[in-house]
């Protein structure tokens, strides 16, 4: 996943000391504080983390700089070779790389592609894209970088194409176009498949969605989303995309297990051109801009109760900016506002939760001597402790005190009692509220015996009867036998009833010498 409204430029030499540094700042938390400023002016440009320090690409300039939190100041290090914008970057073991985007100097798309080494400060050409496209998305899978979509030309021709850059062999290859050629649209990884989701082509703002499999090089057309947008953030949590704004406040998540979209409460406030960022399982989103007026509010989505809290507002409105999270402070890098680009930053420091969220939907499930428990996960949960009792409502007893997955077999019950169970989430704040009760009544589990037998009696006489029965009718007989409950006994003849409605033989307890049980499978 990449974040949109992100561009980057190319390479110059030397690297450069910062002009001006910012004594360290003081925190508080639950607050927005002004860290030192960029060199450059800069929006829609991008940003990546390499070794807790952010690197600054694009915008307006081919200047590239670094900022370190430890010292709270900038450097200027070698510059991009062009200035361009609305290009990619990923990073793979320690480097950056930079994908194609809009050169400002041409004023046309560009397929070029180089690497950034931080160990030596310096630019290096690699092989270039099969197609130069810009707003386009890119995706790491394994030592492969995926690039998709986006505008090609100076006429913003919308693309369908896909092509892979192999890390090893500095190679590309061409692989199957999207069924939907598109730009300015989100792409999200879950197992090992790529998900393009909206964006905008010559039909307007698309609610299409499709997946792409690396192992059969396949596209596939899912299940389309409720509101079309373009400009929107995703973000994956649970393994669910969660995908919001795009000039509007509506919100909706897409489960890959059951191809469905879910309509979730929407934000408090529409945005575009805004940035999201996924921490302890809750989802902040930062500025933006609505109906033309840059924002500075931010507002959290937590997915365990559904809800959209207002949380403390940037000091500066902002969109088309950047942000990172480093240490679990987010810090919102540039952009712009009323007309201005800006060089400003600010940090946020998370309020920590001192309490674990309350575990949702614990379930019991009996069997034969076991209960299978299970509730949903706490993303701010280190681990859970799970009691029981056999009265509802407790008092509860804990049985475990220390699980660390969000499910359990309870094998330490009898039979025929019913017990009933609650879980509380633990962290290093202190432990959540009991879940909701669950209860369950193990009991033995009924075997069924579907075979039949051959039922062989031999008299005192000498004489054999022979029936063919089911078992639980010879089961019937050996009870009936063994305790001599009465006088006879009468067994169904199955065969040659000729016009009578049934035949039985009586069977005289006293005249039975010995019997026999022939069992045998029924087969369909």
């Amino acid at each position: 996943m990449k974040k949109t409204f992100k561009v980057i430029f190319s390479v110059i030499l030397t690297m450069v000391m910062l002009v001006s540094a910012v004594p360290v700042f003081a925190e508080e938390e639950g607050f927005w504080t002004e860290v030192a400023s960029l060199n450059q002016v800069r929006d829609t440009f991008q940003t990546e983390v390499i070794d807790g320090k952010i690197y600054v690409m694009g915008g307006s300039t081919s200047i590239i700089e670094v900022y370190d939190p430890q010292t709270n100041s900038w450097t200027e290090i070698t510059s991009l070779n062009q200035e361009k914008h609305s290009f990619q970057t990923e990073v793979f073991n320690q480097k950056i790389y930079l994908f194609g985007g809009y050169d400002d100097t041409v004023f046309d798309a560009t397929s070029i592609v180089e690497v950034y080494d931080p160990q030596t400060n310096t630019w290096s050409t690699l092989t270039s894209m099969n197609q130069e496209r810009y707003n386009f998305q890119t995706e790491v899978i394994d030592e492969n970088i995926y690039v998709i979509g986006g505008h090609s030309g100076s006429g913003g021709e919308y693309l369908p194409s896909l092509e892979k850059y192999n890390l090893q062999t500095n190679s590309w290859t061409s692989l199957s176009n999207m069924n939907q050629e598109r730009a300015q649209f989100r792409t999200e990884v879950v197992d090992g498949k790529i998900y393009a989701i909206g964006g905008r082509n010559d039909s307007g703002h698309l609610l299409n969605v499709e997946v792409y499999d690396p192992q059969t090089n396949s596209w596939i057309e899912l299940a389309g989303m409720n509101s079309g947008r373009h400009t929107f953030q995703t973000e994956v949590i649970d393994g669910k995309i969660y995908v919001m704004g795009g000039s509007t406040s509506i919100i909706e998540v897409y489960d890959p297990q059951t191809n469905s979209w879910a309509i979730l409460s929407s934000l408090n406030q529409s945005r575009s051109q805004y940035q999201t960022e996924a921490i302890e399982g809750e989802i902040y989103a930062i500025g933006g801009a609505s109906n033309g007026t840059a924002l500075s509010n931010v507002e959290i989505y937590d997915p365990q109760t559904n809800t959209w809290t207002e949380i403390a507002s940037m000091n500066i409105t902002r969109f088309s900016h950047q942000t990172n999270v480093i240490d679990g402070k987010i810090y919102a890098i540039g952009g712009r506002n009323e007309g201005n680009s800006l060089s400003s930053v600010e940090a946020y420091s998370p309020i920590i939760n001192s309490i674990p969220n309350t575990p949702l939907n614990l379930t019991a499930e009996a069997g034969d001597s076991q209960v299978t428990l299970s509730w949903d996960e706490v993303a701010n949960a280190e681990y859970y402790i799970l009691k029981r009792s056999t009265t509802s409502g407790g008092p509860y007893e804990v049985i475990d005190n220390e699980i660390f997955d969000s499910s359990l077999v309870d094998s330490q019950v009898e039979n025929g009692t019913t017990y009933y169970y609650v879980v509380s989430a633990v962290n290093s704040g202190g432990e959540s509220e009991n879940s909701n009760e669950a209860s369950a009544t193990p009991e033995a589990s009924v075997v069924i015996n579907n075979n039949r037998a051959i039922l062989v009696i031999v008299l005192e006489n000498g004489q054999e009867k022979e029936y063919d029965v089911t078992m639980s009718e010879v089961e019937e007989f050996v009870i009936w036998y063994q305790g001599n409950l009465t006088v006879a006994y009468a067994i169904e003849k199955t065969g040659n009833k000729g016009p009578f409605l049934s035949r039985k033989d009586y069977i005289i307890h006293d005249n039975i010498l010995t019997f026999e049980v022939n069992e045998y499978e029924v087969t369909q």
